[in-house]
C-alpha cells in the first residue's frame, strides 16, 4: 500500500448502511467522477437513488465530516484544505497523491487533452499552446485545481510572438472549461490585440470540431481514441485531473477498490459491513 492514510484513535468500524453522496446534476466533477468509475453512461447502471446530493466540494467535505456513515468524492484541492477534518482512502492500495496521478498510480484521474490539426493553427494558436506549457501556465492549470508536470516546462518567452493579433476558436469538455478560460485570460491580458471565445460542447465535439476545424483548438477530459488521433490529430495533454473519495476519520476504513466504488455508488453494495477487509 502506498502512502498512509489520515487516522485518528477512535477510527472504528462503522455498521449499518453507507451514507453514498454525490454531486449535484451537472457538475463537472460528478460527471468525471462517473465517466472514470465507469457509470451512468450509456447501458450503463445510474446512481443510487437513495444518494445523498450535495451541492460544490466544499459542502460534500462539510457534510462527510459531521457523518461517519458518508463516503463521498472531491477534488484533491478540498481533500488537502479539509485534512484532518475528512480522511482520503487508498483506491486498490494507492493514495490520492499529485504525483501517483501524474506517475499513472492513482486510477480515479483522467487526463485534460487540447487537440487540434497542425495545419489550422495560426502564430496566435501556436503561442497560446507554448503558454499552456509554460510554467506561466502550468502555475494557472495548478491554481484551477488541476495536476501539472512542471518537470520539463520553462518560463513562456513572450518576445518571440512580436505583435500578436487574431481570434482563439476554442471549445470542448465542459470539464476544462475554466482551466482554459484561466489560461486564455492571462494571455490575452498579455496580447491585448488577441480575443478568444470557448464553447462548452462536450469532449466529442471538441475533438470533432477540430479535427474539421470548427475550432482552431478543441478540449477533451478524456483519453483520445486511436481513432480520432488517426484523423492526423495532434493530442497534448494539458493537465490532470483526480479526485479523492472520502469518508470521516473515525471510520477505520482505509482502502477501496474501484469495483467496489462503483458498486456502493450504483447501490449495489450498501452496508459497510461489505466493505470490512
Amino acid at each position: 500500500q502506498s502512502g498512509d492514510t489520515i487516522q485518528t484513535p477512535s477510527a472504528q468500524a462503522v455498521e449499518g448502511a453507507i451514507d453514498v453522496v454525490s454531486r449535484e446534476a451537472g457538475s463537472g466533477t460528478r460527471s468525471a467522477f462517473e465517466e472514470i468509475i465507469g457509470f451512468n453512461g450509456e447501458d450503463q447502471d445510474p446512481l443510487t437513488a437513495n444518494a445523498t446530493i450535495k451541492d460544490g466540494n466544499g459542502v460534500v467535505a462539510t457534510y462527510v465530516a459531521a457523518n461517519d456513515a458518508a463516503i463521498g468524492y472531491v477534488s484533491f484541492v478540498t481533500l488537502h484544505e479539509n485534512e484532518g477534518k475528512i480522511k482520503g482512502l487508498t483506491v486498490d492500495g494507492v493514495e490520492a497523491t499529485a504525483q501517483n496521478v501524474l506517475d499513472g498510480k492513482y486510477s480515479v484521474a483522467r487526463p485534460f487533452e487540447m487537440v487540434y490539426m497542425e495545419e489550422n493553427l495560426t502564430d496566435v494558436e501556436r503561442a497560446f499552446i507554448d503558454f499552456a506549457s509554460s510554467t506561466d501556465g502550468l502555475d494557472i492549470l495548478e491554481s484551477n485545481g488541476t495536476i501539472v508536470d512542471t518537470t520539463n516546462a520553462q518560463v513562456f518567452d513572450m518576445s518571440k510572438y512580436a505583435d500578436l493579433s487574431g481570434n482563439l476558436v476554442m471549445g470542448g469538455s465542459t470539464s476544462t472549461e475554466a482551466a482554459v478560460k484561466a489560461l486564455a485570460d492571462e494571455f490575452t491580458a498579455l496580447f491585448p490585440k488577441v480575443t478568444y471565445e470557448y464553447n462548452a460542447t462536450g469532449s466529442g465535439a471538441g475533438v470533432k470540431n477540430a479535427t474539421d476545424g470548427t475550432y482552431t483548438l478543441g478540449f477533451a477530459s478524456r483519453e483520445i481514441k486511436e481513432s480520432e488521433l488517426e484523423t492526423g490529430l495532434t493530442a497534448v495533454t494539458l493537465c490532470m485531473d483526480g479526485i479523492a473519495l472520502v469518508v470521516n476519520p473515525s471510520n477505520n476504513l482505509s482502502d477501496i477498490s474501484k469495483d467496489e466504488i462503483k458498486e456502493v455508488y450504483t447501490g449495489v453494495i450498501t452496508e459497510w459491513s461489505e466493505l470490512e477487509k
